[in-house]
């Protein structure tokens, strides 16, 4: 499929899922508030069937029935009755109203003095109708005109509550929404590794066939037993087959390593190891290379401490990965700076460079197996995309971090920190 064909049905996917989902919030809080308007109706409607019994039994006046509830907050109602009522007739007909419009929320009762406002009675109601009889305030109730009020402490609660099933559904659609965009972003990193690998595989094709052709050529010359072969000439062609074949052995280890430590079956062998001496090492056979192409290498072993507890062959091969990319994306004459340093989270060791660089938006992925950073226009770069996955989990086996910091054109410096051996 077309990489714009594709991005693009990621984008619409994404586009409607985000439309669900704004959806199906609008509908939540819309269904909130029908069933938000729907208790207050049913709190109105009940607490006025017990203003109309309470005025019946006390032969109050009718026309005072005509709204005699006002809501005060929005989960606190008072019936201005203005008559007297005995509490457990109060009580008794709030929970009987109740529980005919199905209202089971907690609730608390109180009573007040109509002329002054002063809290006669009141009981609180932790499971609603369900409740024992409260424990009324410690008073006698004396014969006086009186309002009473009702509050709902958890009425948002109580409403969510009512609508559990409703929310159970709007869950599992959440759910589904969830997993089918889970399912985009992997269907798109498997397109990513897929297309990776394709690259690996078209690379490791002309890796390997590079050394293989070379050791051909010469070994048939070296067959055809020419007359007019120099021993010079015979030492050149057998010295192509040599360092072709140390190539095509590093390559093929460089593979077999990478599957190893991703199976968990790279064994290291660590002891206290000199850093100082496995950059020398390193640098020592490097040079070689760099001297081929007029390039430099300049070392600051700043650090005092070097001592660290790891796999010498290893960590050998850690620094030759970060120089050979230091190198390779160098275009003109490679210039190269190794600096060591001491700092309370042990030993860094810094390889910079002034080469192409790497964008920041692709940092995030140069650490991946199989990646490469687009190299622009630096078609002779060629490689497996393991070298930084490598280098990242041997460091990460000796209990270090790496760290890169990149500009497109200004060059690529990273950073590999490792804990001083304490013996």
């Amino acid at each position: 499929m077309n990489g714009k064909v594709y991005r693009g049905i990621i984008v619409v996917a994404l586009a409607a899922l985000t439309g669900l989902v704004v959806v199906q919030v609008s509908w939540f809080i819309k269904a909130y508030d029908l069933r938000k308007g729907q208790f207050e109706s049913s709190v109105n409607l009940a607490l006025r069937e017990v203003s109309d019994e309470i005025l019946k039994i006390a032969d109050a006046d009718v026309t005072r029935r005509i709204g005699p509830v006002h809501r005060t907050a929005s989960n606190s109602y008072i019936v201005p009755l203005e008559t007297f009522v005995p509490y457990s007739v109060l009580d008794s007909l709030v929970r009987a109203k109740f529980r005919k419009h199905k209202i089971s929320q907690a609730f608390s009762l109180s009573v007040y003095e109509s002329a002054s406002g002063t809290l006669l009675l009141g009981g609180f109601y932790p499971q609603g109708i369900a409740s024992d009889h409260p424990p009324c305030l410690d008073r006698a109730q004396d014969e006086a005109s009186m309002n009473f009020a009702v509050t709902f402490p958890d009425s948002h609660i109580g409403i969510l509550g009512d609508m559990k099933w409703w929310m159970i559904s709007a869950a599992v659609f959440v759910l589904i929404l969830f997993l089918f965009a889970y399912m985009i972003f992997d269907l798109s990193r498997q397109k990513r590794l897929s297309q990776m690998k394709a690259d690996f595989i078209s690379n490791m094709t002309h890796e390997l066939q590079t050394p293989i052709t070379n050791i051909g050529m010469a070994s048939e010359v070296l067959r055809a037993g020419t007359p007019a072969l120099s021993p010079d000439k015979t030492a050149r062609y057998l010295d192509i087959i040599h360092q072709e074949n140390q190539r095509l052995r590093t390559q093929v280890e460089q593979v077999l390593q990478t599957a190893q430590l991703e199976r968990g079956e790279l064994k290291l062998i660590k002891k206290a190891v000199d850093l100082n001496a496995v950059i020398k090492d390193v640098t020592a056979s490097f040079q070689l290379r760099l001297q081929r192409r007029k390039g430099r290498l300049v070392c600051n072993l700043e650090a005092t401490e070097t001592l660290v507890l790891g796999d010498y062959s290893h960590l050998s091969n850690v620094l030759y990965n970060l120089l050979d990319n230091a190198e390779k994306y160098s275009p003109k004459e490679p210039e190269i700076t190794l600096t060591t340093s001491n700092s309370k989270k042990g030993i860094c060791i810094a390889i910079s460079d002034k080469g192409i660089g790497i964008r920041k938006e692709v940092q995030k992925f140069i650490f991946e197996k199989f990646y490469r950073a687009p190299a622009g226009n630096l078609h002779a770069v060629k490689g497996f995309g393991l070298g930084l996955t490598y280098v990242q989990q041997i460091v990460s086996e000796h209990q270090g971090m790496v760290a890169v910091t990149s500009e497109e054109n200004n060059g690529t410096c990273f950073e590999v920190w490792l804990s001083n051996y304490a013996g």
